[in-house]
């Protein structure tokens, strides 16, 4: 994936963790790349590049919620 494609996707999957969660962009920002899900999505293996911005956030919040 191209990196100004994957720079898109990382801003659209912060923005709506910001909105579901209620929290800041900066707050939202910082969760993503603490998550383990946040670091997986710049590796291909993983395959999260291919999945929904809506898969990701919700993959993020059930790690929060562990």
């Amino acid at each position: 994936m191209k990196d100004y494609i994957l720079y898109r996707k990382i801003a659209r999957i912060i923005m709506q963790l910001s909105e579901e969660l209620h929290i800041s962009s900066k707050r939202a920002l910082l969760l993503f790349y603490h998550s383990t899900v946040g670091q997986q999505l710049h590796d291909p293996q993983y395959g999260y590049q291919l999945m929904s911005d809506t898969y990701i956030v919700n993959d993020i919040k059930a790690e929060m919620a562990k």
